[in-house]
């Protein structure tokens, strides 16, 4: 199929899924003022001190207090931006490319970009941020515009402060550092230890050796004194103690699931790398994995951390020579597209999903798989 075409329907799938993340985002955010997302976004230090997730929401709060324009659209306002500058980079990066089939299929993913179609409540989430910078890095490294260690570091400390998460995708940016610069093998090692691991594991040290929770006795009543009133709380009555094992024992058959997600995805990177005759190193994929495992036993929302990893290694290859497909490799590569287009992973508890006889199908396979595991264990 000819690059052109492909490329306009990349182009087209990404503009839906623009429109897609502003109209839900103009939902959670304005019209429902939801506390697991413009709550989060809120999190701020003025309402009683140092706190995780706190740097955007004191900025916020500061041009509420300026402007006395309302809370919410200071938010939505801000990730429209996000959003638009996103979207733009990544369709312009796209229509410099001689993309093939796979991309679509890669940009289809559920378990990546696609969660924005099959679970929309993943918008507005503070990762948009994470996908941005990486984004600017990754077009950055391409076109050979240096970047100087300190900058990155700060683009480190501001995701970190952002949101914790940022520090379990840490290897990310370390993987295209070390395969993108040019120097010995040892300095650029060198550097990325001294200019992106120790100042995120000094910043996360300090987060919770001396951050304050992020929903203090104050912070509703602050909030309200600033004309937000949330519809529900959210974040700001989440048990910081809760029992978070408890949970995935009672939901254990849910979250197994996120297994056939993380393996359907997976494929679709294999066949994508082999047909494009493409190498992810296997030891970035080890440190990378070992990095998630703490985020994986401490928060409930497996999906979300799933389609992080997805979409930053999607934006990785992106930039990445691709091959003309074979009619051989075009059959293939239609096949993923059909088969992404058929299933979805939510947000949390629903880890895999898809037409009820070919879901049934899959998860009794999944489960003799597994038992018989276990049991050889």
């Amino acid at each position: 199929m000819k690059t052109k075409i492909i490329n306009y329907l990349i182009s087209l799938v990404l503009i839906i899924y623009y429109y897609v993340s502003i109209t839900t985002t103009y939902s959670l955010i304005v019209t429902k003022k939801g506390g697991w997302y413009l709550g989060e976004w809120l999190i701020n230090y003025q309402d009683g001190g140092f706190k995780r997730r706190g740097f955007f929401g004191s900025l916020f709060v500061f041009i509420n207090e300026v402007t006395r324009v309302n809370l919410e659209y200071i938010v939505f306002s801000f990730l429209l931006l996000v959003y638009t500058w996103f979207f733009y980079l990544l369709i312009r990066l796209f229509l410099k490319e001689k993309n093939n089939l796979l991309v679509l299929a890669l940009v289809l993913l559920p378990a990546g970009f696609g969660m924005m179609i099959k679970d929309p409540t993943i918008a507005a989430k503070k990762e948009i941020l994470f996908f941005l910078l990486y984004l600017i890095y990754i077009i950055c490294l391409r076109a050979k515009v240096t970047i100087k260690d300190y900058v990155l570091t700060l683009f480190i400390l501001i995701a970190i402060l952002t949101h914790e998460a940022a520090f379990f995708y840490l290897p990310f940016v370390g993987f295209a550092y070390f395969m993108k610069n040019e120097g010995s093998a040892l300095d650029k090692l060198r550097k990325i230890f001294f200019y992106q691991f120790l100042p995120a594991v000094i910043t996360m040290l300090l987060l919770y050796k001396f951050g304050l929770s992020v929903n203090t006795e104050n912070s509703v009543l602050f909030l309200k004194n600033h004309g937000l009133v949330f519809d529900e709380l959210g974040i700001y009555e989440y048990d910081t103690n809760y029992n978070v094992r408890s949970f995935y024992k009672a939901h254990i058959y849910s979250y197994q699931t996120y297994a056939i997600s993380v393996l359907f995805g997976s494929l679709t990177f294999l066949i994508y790398c082999k047909l494009n005759r493409l190498k992810i190193n296997p030891v970035f994929l080890i440190i990378q994995t070992t990095f998630l495992i703490p985020l994986f036993y401490m928060a409930l929302d497996w999906g979300r951390w799933i389609n992080i990893f997805f979409i930053l290694l999607t934006l990785y290859v992106a930039a990445e020579n691709k091959l003309t497909l074979t009619r051989k490799g075009e059959l293939i590569a239609i096949i993923v597209i059909v088969f992404n287009l058929s299933w979805r992973m939510m947000l949390k508890i629903e880890g895999f999903s898809t037409f009820p006889a070919l879901d049934a199908f899959l998860k009794q396979v999944y489960y003799f798989v597994y038992y018989k595991i276990i049991n050889l264990i």
